[in-house]
């Protein structure tokens, strides 16, 4: 497997571990931010795989779109990535993070959790 694409894949399996740390521990905006950046990074591999250049985009419906993914992803996978993708914000507006953190409640963070590790895996398969 190429380097790049290994990088991505690490880093995407290293952020899905911390967002079930940040579950099991309660904090749960983090839940939600951590499961963004594993989808994202996995996204990124898959771009890496095709030989496409990956751009500082966090859109993740954008990304499954250069990863040519838009024909094969069900309405919710295309649903839950349009939710997932706000959370990348609270990493550059701390002041959103206070009102992120009050909606995002711990049974919202496990379902986030496990759409995140469910979509992981498919995501992951597209790379073999």
């Amino acid at each position: 497997m190429d380097k790049l694409v290994s990088h991505w894949i690490e880093r995407s399996e290293y952020d899905l571990g911390t967002a079930r740390v940040m579950l099991d521990t309660g904090r749960y905006l983090y839940v939600a931010y951590m499961s963004q950046q594993a989808i994202e990074k996995i996204l990124k591999a898959i771009i890496a795989h095709h030989g496409k250049e990956n751009y500082p985009i966090h859109n993740l419906n954008r990304l499954a779109e250069i990863a040519l993914l838009n024909n094969e992803l069900t309405c919710d996978q295309f649903n839950f990535l349009a939710e997932l993708t706000p959370y990348h914000i609270e990493a550059r507006y701390g002041d959103y993070k206070e009102s992120l953190s009050e909606i995002i409640s711990a049974r919202k963070a496990g379902v986030v959790y496990e759409k995140t590790k469910g979509l992981h895996k498919w995501l992951y398969q597209k790379l073999k």
